[in-house]
Formats: structure tokens, sequence, C-alpha cells
């Protein structure tokens, strides 16, 4: 008897907690259908990057913030999406770090940044459609919520 198994793409992709005074540092980011999403500053790994190297990457890209101090947060891990085009095996990372500069964000998809206090923080999250598109799929957003109460677990199996 043979065992079907199947190859799922690998999405790396690492994110940091800005925090200043109790706000968190979202972006706005238009998507496909003309919504605007909030999102955590950082996105996908390249080939052969850390994830570390990413967020620091990215955080730059989106934000026009340098981070120092990279702290791991936690580690969101399993196969996501199951059944849609977008089907993938996720690794993706939350990290803090401390950050300098002014708010210049110089990448096309990102319409700006916003420091948004903690309470209203899942407030501005949507979920729905389209649910093939992994940052409107709730899971991605436990961790944060639970970094926002003050109870962050190191690990969130999918």
């Amino acid at each position: 008897m043979t065992r079907q198994t199947r190859t799922l793409p690998i999405k790396r992709a690492a994110h940091v907690y800005l925090v200043q005074d109790g706000k968190m540092l979202l972006v706005t980011e238009r998507m496909d259908d003309g919504a605007i999403f909030y999102g955590l500053p950082g996105g996908k790994a390249l080939a052969g990057e850390s994830l570390a190297d990413a967020a620091v990457r990215q955080v730059r890209v989106e934000t026009g913030l340098t981070v120092t101090d990279l702290r791991f947060v936690s580690l969101l891990e399993g196969e996501m999406l199951t059944g849609t085009s977008n089907e993938c095996y996720a690794n993706f990372a939350r990290f803090t770090a401390n950050f300098e500069g002014t708010l210049n964000p110089t990448d096309p998809e990102v319409l700006g940044c916003e420091w948004v206090p903690f309470d209203q923080v899942l407030n501005l999250v949507r979920f729905g459609p389209p649910p093939e598109v992994e940052e409107r799929n709730p899971l991605i957003w436990v961790p944060t919520r639970d970094f926002l109460s003050g109870t962050p677990r190191t690990y969130y199996p999918i």
C-alpha cells in the first residue's frame, strides 16, 4: 500500500510588535478588493534570509524605522488555508525590538503607519472575505491578542 503525501509551499514571515506609550505601530495597506488592511510591520522572508533579518528589513521598508535588539516573542506554525489556492505551511515569527527613526514608509504597498492604542488594535483587524488570504485569517491574530493582554505564548501550532 502506498502512502499518499502532498507537498506544500512554505511561507516564512516575521513581524515586529513596536510599542510606545501603550500604543502599537500598525501599517495600512490596500487589499486587492480595495479594503484597507491594518497589519503588523514585517513580512515575507527572502530565500536564505533568517526570520530575524527579514523582520529588520521589512520594518525598515514598511515604516522607515530602524530596529535593534530584536527579541523573540512567538512562532505560529503549521498548515494554513488548506483547500485554497494559497494553501501553505506557515512559519510566522513575532518579535519585539527597540527602534529609532522617523515614520517614512518606502514600500509602495504601504499607505501609512499609525500608532494605535492597545485596546483598539484588534478592532481594526478585518477578518473575512476573501478567506484564502492569510492576513484575514483569525489564527494570524491570536499571538497578537495574547501579546496585547500580556499573556503571549512562545509557540502557536495551527
